[in-house]
């Protein structure tokens, strides 16, 4: 199983989800799918997201999501305040990272 964090707009994926709570959804594990795959299976696309994460790191399109993963979705207008030069590789533009939209 997967545990997928949402946030913002992104809660409307959850029935009933309030905003003063952990909105969670809890999916099947595939093996060897990438992040962007369980996001096409989610029915969002890349171009839907901000900066998102897979237990603890920044996500990365061709990273694999494995069994017991946490997965943090942000959508496209919250992203990292100090823009995360730090975790996508100090000055690193969207061409570098296809979760970078700086």
């Amino acid at each position: 199983m997967i545990e997928v964090h949402l946030y913002g707009k992104l809660r409307r994926l959850v029935e009933d989800a309030k905003c003063n709570a952990d909105t969670v959804m809890i999916v099947e594990h595939v093996e060897g799918e990438t992040f962007q795959h369980l996001i096409e299976r989610l029915g969002l696309q890349m171009s839907d997201l901000g900066d998102c994460f897979i237990d603890g790191n920044l996500a990365h399109v061709d990273d694999e999501v494995k069994d017991d993963s946490r997965v943090g979705l942000f959508p496209f207008n919250m992203v990292l305040l100090c823009g995360g030069q730090h975790l996508k590789g100090h000055g690193y533009t969207q061409s570098d990272h296809e979760v970078d939209y700086y």
